[in-house]
């Protein structure tokens, strides 16, 4: 008689030591992941620090993401991917360097690539479409750093009729930043 039993799939194993191997190969415990970080952290006013991080994401019964959160270098996060960054870094074991991207890749891309999709949400979240450009100056000059304002005055003058839009708007100003 298996003395051990999975109460996932309720194969049976004689050993405890073949019970774990089937649990670790079988059923595997999922690893957060950048979704999942995204939504724990929506609705966050940057910048934050590495505690109001992690106070959100317990808010958000998202215990398992608050714990990494918590494990953060203590100091202040300017958006969603200045946390995605160092989030990665705690999951790889190894620190990332500061600044990022490469030379190669230069300050025009750092500057483009600063506005997450996850900021851009926060940055025009309450916003009324349909809204020209100049509404979405407006609306993120109150909470936008001059780096992210730098991007947003960049955006193509027009009627944006959603946050679809705004999104592919960004792309065009990160396609020309690489032109």
């Amino acid at each position: 008689m298996a003395r051990h039993r999975c109460e996932i799939c309720g194969a049976e194993f004689d050993t405890l030591s073949e019970y774990r191997r089937h649990m670790q190969t079988s059923h595997p415990e999922r690893a957060p992941s950048a979704a999942d970080l995204e939504q724990a952290l929506s609705g966050m006013a940057y910048p934050a620090s590495r505690d109001a991080l992690a106070r959100h994401a317990r808010d958000s019964d998202a215990d398992g993401i608050a714990d990494i959160l918590g494990e953060l270098p203590d100091r202040e996060y300017r958006d969603a991917a200045d946390v995605a960054r160092a989030f990665g870094g705690i999951r790889a074991h190894d620190e990332k360097p500061t600044d990022q991207p490469s030379r190669r890749g230069g300050e025009a891309a750092m500057q483009t690539e600063a506005i997450s999709a996850a900021r851009a949400a926060s940055l025009f979240s309450g916003m009324e479409f349909p809204a020209s450009a100049e509404d979405l100056r407006s609306h993120a000059r109150a909470q936008a750093s001059d780096c992210e304002m730098d991007v947003v005055s960049r955006l193509p003058d027009r009627r944006y009729s959603d946050m679809t839009d705004v999104a592919q708007a960004f792309g065009e100003v990160k396609d020309a930043d690489r032109s």
